[in-house]
C-alpha cells in the first residue's frame, strides 16, 4: 500500500515538524553525519496524515536516534521525548540506591588529613539557586578543611546531573587557577571558556557565581581524587572533567554515563521546545570528550557509602593520596 506524502499532513502540524527539522539540521552536534534528504522523507513519511502535534511526538525519538543524540530532547506540555539509548555503562544497585539517598552535600574527614566531600546532582536547571548550591559546598569544604587536610576525595558517584555551574564555582578552590575546561563546536572552535580566577568562576567574561570560600585558607596543589562512577552524567562529567590535566589529581572508579555535550534549547513554540546536542566538552588541554569519561584508576564495585573505610574506591583513593602527600 503506497505511504501517503506530507502534503496529507494539516499544514500546522506539517509547518511544527518542518521547523523542528530546519532547527535540527542547522544546529545539531552531528549533523554533518546525517543524510538529511532521507531523513525528511523517513520523517515525513511516519507523520503521514497526522492531525494534531501529538500524532508526530513519537517520532522525535526516531529522529534524535537519527542524529545521535540521547542528550536531546523535545519537550511538549510537560511530556518529554528523546531517544533512550541503550546505556553503555552499567550501574550496580549500591550506586542506584545511594543515587536516590544521598541528595544534600556531605563532607567529613577521613582519618585526619584526608577530606571527604559527595555531591549529589540537583534541578536547577532555570538557573535559580545557583549562588545556595555553590555556598552549600563551599560549606561543606570548609566545615572539613584546617592546617591538617592533606587531600581530598570528591565524590561525584552518585551524581545524575543538573545545573554544572554551581557545581563547578563550589569547588573552585579545589579546581585551581585559570582555563579549566570549556565547550568546543563540532568544527573545533572555542565556545565557552571555562575559567577560574581568584577562587570564581567565569565562563568566558560571564561570573557564574558570587559566593566566597569563608573557611580555613586552602592550600594550593592539594591531590585530589574524583570518584566517578556510571551514575556520574551530564553536568557532573563536565565537572569531573575540570580536574583532568590538573597536577596531583586522578579519577577513580568505573566510565561516567555518557553525557558529554553541551545542550541548548530553541522554542518551537508556547508549548514546546528543543533541547540538543551542540558542543562537545573539553578539559584544560582541550581534548574532547564525545563519548564519556575513562577513570584513570579502574574500580569497579565494591562501593559503600555507609561506611567509607569499606569502600573500594575510597581505599583506593586514600592510597594513592598517601603516594602524592
Amino acid at each position: 500500500m503506497a505511504q501517503r506524502d506530507s502534503t496529507s499532513m494539516v499544514d500546522s502540524v506539517k509547518t511544527y515538524l518542518d521547523k523542528s527539522l530546519n532547527i535540527i539540521e542547522t544546529n545539531a552536534l552531528n549533523s554533518k553525519n546525517v543524510n538529511w534528504e532521507q531523513l525528511r522523507k523517513d520523517v515525513y513519511a511516519k507523520a503521514s496524515g497526522a492531525k494534531r502535534y501529538e500524532d508526530i511526538l513519537p517520532i522525535y525519538p526516531y529522529i534524535f536516534e537519527q542524529i545521535d543524540d540521547h542528550h536531546g530532547s523535545l519537550h511538549y506540555k510537560n511530556k518529554t521525548f528523546g531517544w533512550n539509548k541503550k546505556a553503555d555503562v552499567q550501574v550496580n544497585n549500591t550506586i542506584q540506591k545511594a543515587t536516590k539517598k544521598y541528595t544534600f552535600v556531605h563532607s567529613e574527614k577521613i582519618g585526619k588529613d584526608i577530606g571527604y566531600i559527595l555531591i549529589p546532582g540537583n534541578n536547577d536547571f532555570g538557573a535559580k539557586h545557583m549562588d545556595s548550591i555553590a555556598k552549600d559546598i563551599k560549606d561543606a569544604i570548609a566545615k572539613v578543611n584546617d592546617r591538617k587536610i592533606k587531600g581530598w576525595i570528591i565524590d561525584l558517584r552518585v551524581n545524575t546531573g543538573g545545573n554544572m555551574y554551581p557545581m563547578i564555582a563550589g569547588l573552585s578552590e579545589l579546581i585551581g587557577e585559570g582555563r579549566v575546561g570549556g565547550f568546543i563546536t563540532p568544527n573545533h572552535q572555542p565556545d565557552g571558556d571555562w575559567i577560574i580566577k581568584e577562587g570564581t568562576f567565569y565562563v568566558d567574561s560571564i561570573k557564574v557565581s558570587t559566593i566566597k570560600y569563608e573557611g580555613y585558607p586552602i592550600k594550593k596543589n592539594l591531590p585530589i581524587t574524583v570518584l566517578i562512577s556510571g551514575n556520574t552524567a551530564s553536568s557532573r562529567e563536565m565537572t569531573a572533567i575540570t580536574f583532568i590535566g590538573r597536577a596531583k589529581s586522578t579519577l577513580i572508579g568505573e566510565p561516567s554515563a555518557g553525557y558529554t555535550t553541551t545542550n541548548l534549547g530553541f522554542e518551537l513554540n508556547k508549548y514546546s521546545g528543543l533541547n540538543l546536542a551542540v558542543d562537545y566538552a573539553s578539559d584544560r588541554n582541550k581534548k574532547i570528550y564525545p563519548k564519556n569519561i575513562e577513570p584513570n584508576i579502574m574500580v569497579s564495585n565494591g562501593d559503600n557509602f555507609e561506611v567509607l573505610s569499606q569502600d573500594e574506591k575510597i581505599k583506593k583513593a586514600i592510597s594513592w593520596l598517601k603516594e602524592k602527600k
